[in-house]
């Protein structure tokens, strides 16, 4: 880093004696079909280095060292060390043979670390994350019992999932919001499972549906219903009877359109098209949409419509934030082809931008796999924008978290019922002051006195 820290402010909130909410300091290391959560000492120090085995020997005491032992041949057996500082926690090579690399720079002096930077050493990779008990505690869940088809190790998606859990048995519809690629479509699915609806999952790509069509594509129609109508036939939204529906891309749909989804919304009753009769149906809905923006614009999706799926959307974050989580999809991706993969090409898949991202994680993966020689990936089984990565390091907003959005109500008085009506205690909790949690409530109608202890 050319004796450069990384930009992170000095870390007051991480442990004792901290004003406002607590946070932890981990480090989240893992490599290809390997992972470890690595708690940071409050006064200690967190070393790494070469070993039999993978091992975390904890400190017994908050002055001492926290030990980290990894048989990766490319470690030294002292590799690195994060100490914590009044400056915050740094980050020091220990002479290593091979080098520690931070965001894709290589460390020649000590250096501050920020929340979410990556560093690189050996075979391995790890991001440095300041996360408070909720999340921690969504991370061991996820470990048990993973949401989706892959168990997240990114601490702000594991408190989503978390969220998401306790909302897949409720009925009412969910506003899911993330960049193309990003998955919303798997976290659909999983919410579908999670729910114990009997019926099936169907989802509808509201972009791919010609405007003309979209009615009657969506409602079915009876005959004699247009001039090509010889016959009935069954919406789409008529097939998700008893199971979930997803509305995906529902912001591309023209806004004329979005006013059939509403009423739709209302009560589930629709008419098919040149039909008199209303009927009903027993249907979960979820949307899904790229960006949440209202207005009329292209892209945007009605306002009435947002405040009918829920006015609290539930944000996925993008690939490129959680770089935690590129390791285990590799794996995951790769499962029962790719045995090894080259460090250098690890690296660069951390720390690459993944501007389309899972999407485009799988297809590089799937296009790597069909250049290996004996499952092992190469850095040059990947494409020259990737391989790229190397030279320029880590995007820098890659550091930073997603916009946060307020809990619903359903969250809030969950919250509520943990912390026996503490507001003060929700706050710390959600990272956020008093006096905004106290708004949430009386915009939800919430009475704190109602959850108090013998109330």
């Amino acid at each position: 880093m050319k004796g450069k820290d990384t930009g992170a402010d000095t870390d007051p909130e991480v442990g004792p004696g901290a004003d406002g909410p607590q946070k932890r300091a981990l480090l989240l290391i893992s490599s290809f079909g390997e992972r470890l959560t690595a708690p940071l000492p409050e006064r200690g120090a967190l070393t790494i280095g070469r070993g039999r085995g993978t091992q975390l020997v904890p400190a017994s005491a908050p002055d001492e060292t926290v030990a980290v032992s990894l048989p990766d041949g490319l470690l030294s057996r002292k590799h690195l060390r994060i100490a914590r500082t009044p400056r915050g926690y740094e980050i020091e090579d220990l002479g290593s043979r091979n080098g520690t690399f931070l965001d894709g720079r290589r460390l020649d002096k000590p250096t501050r670390l920020s929340e979410g930077c990556i560093i690189l050493f050996g075979g391995h990779v790890a991001v440095f994350r300041l996360v408070f008990d909720a999340e921690l505690e969504a991370l061991a869940r996820e470990a048990e019992a993973p949401f989706g088809p892959v168990p997240t190790f990114s601490p702000a998606l594991a408190l989503t999932f978390a969220r998401l859990r306790k909302l897949a048995r409720t009925e009412s519809e969910l506003l899911l919001v993330g960049e193309t690629g990003v998955g919303k479509e798997v976290c659909a699915r999983a919410i579908h499972r999670a729910s114990g609806r009997s019926g099936p999952f169907v989802a509808i790509n509201c972009a791919s549906l010609p405007a003309p069509l979209v009615e009657s594509e969506l409602f079915g129609y009876v005959a004699g219903a247009h001039s090509t109508a010889t016959g009935s036939k069954a919406g789409l939204v008529e097939s998700a009877q008893g199971g979930t529906l997803l509305l995906d891309e529902l912001g591309d749909m023209p806004s004329e359109l979005q006013v059939k989804i509403f009423r739709f919304l209302q009560d589930r009753t629709y008419s098919p098209l040149g039909s008199t009769k209303i009927r009903r149906l027993d249907v979960r809905v979820i949307a899904a949409t790229a960006r949440l923006a209202t207005g009329g614009g292209p892209g945007a999706l009605r306002g009435d419509l947002v405040a009918r799926l829920g006015a609290e959307p539930i944000a996925i974050p993008a690939l490129r934030r959680r770089p935690e989580e590129i390791p285990s999809l590799m794996a995951h991706f790769g499962e029962g082809t790719v045995r090894e993969v080259e460090p250098a090409a690890l690296r660069a898949m951390c720390l690459y931008g993944w501007p389309l991202n899972i999407r485009e994680l799988e297809k590089t993966i799937a296009n790597a796999v069909a250049m290996t020689m004996g499952g092992h990936l190469r850095l040059d089984h990947l494409p020259s924008a990737i391989r790229g990565a190397l030279e320029r390091g880590a995007p820098i907003e890659a550091r930073r978290r997603e916009p946060r959005v307020a809990p619903d109500r359903i969250a809030l008085e969950q919250l509520l019922r943990q912390h026996e009506g503490n507001v003060a205690s929700v706050a710390r909790t959600l990272d956020r002051k008093w006096n905004v949690v106290w708004r949430w409530l009386v915009k939800h109608k919430l009475k704190p006195e109602k959850f108090r202890k013998g109330e």
